[in-house]
């Protein structure tokens, strides 16, 4: 029930705004600020992206405001740009990736010995189990179950169908289930 008026609060509040309140502006930022980082992290599982991608966000969100006509709810509608930039970012840290593992293998040939690489601190087998979904399930898993969002409105964001949205969401449990018991009978 509470999820239904936080809906509500951020679509007054823009509804505020676009009748001139600039400190309905205000406090739709503050209030919804902590809910685009959190969104921002889930999809990157990086600390250190989440503000320049926020700022980037809201960068994106308040100009459109003005002009807006929401067919679905604000909180929705701003995530969907969250999730469209964390992708972006996602994909060019991927292509960064591929590009020094070029370059390692190159200074590997040359040096003729291996490099080692640094080890990161270990995740937890679920976190790790979900980076491993592809893309369009680590999304799903990610908005039904840490952003609370429900399958119509994760349906709309995404511009698919609902069954879709329940198949992904099936899929990606029954893949993190596999990831997770194979790694601890490796153990």
């Amino acid at each position: 029930m509470a999820k239904h008026s936080e809906h509500t609060d951020y679509n007054s509040l823009v509804s505020r705004y676009q009748e001139g309140d600039k400190d309905a502006l205000r406090q739709l930022i503050r209030t919804f600020h902590p809910r685009l980082k959190q969104s921002i992290y889930l999809a990157t599982g990086n600390q250190s992206a989440v503000d320049d991608l926020v700022q980037e966000c809201w960068y994106s969100i308040i100009p459109r405001l003005e002009s807006l006509k929401l067919k679905i709810s604000f909180e929705a509608w701003a995530l969907t740009i969250a999730r469209r930039r964390a992708v972006d970012w996602i994909r060019h840290q991927q292509t960064l990736r591929r590009q020094a593992g070029r370059l390692k293998e190159a200074a590997q040939a040359d040096v003729g010995s291996e490099i080692v690489d640094d080890d990161d601190e270990k995740l937890d087998e679920i976190r790790v189990g979900i980076q491993q979904l592809p893309m369009s399930q680590r999304i799903v898993l990610s908005m039904f179950y840490m952003e609370n969002l429900s399958l119509a409105e994760i349906s709309s964001v995404l511009d698919v169908s609902k069954g879709t949205v329940k198949s992904r969401l099936f899929y990606a449990r029954e893949k993190l289930k596999t990831i997770i018991n194979n790694k601890q009978k490796k153990l």
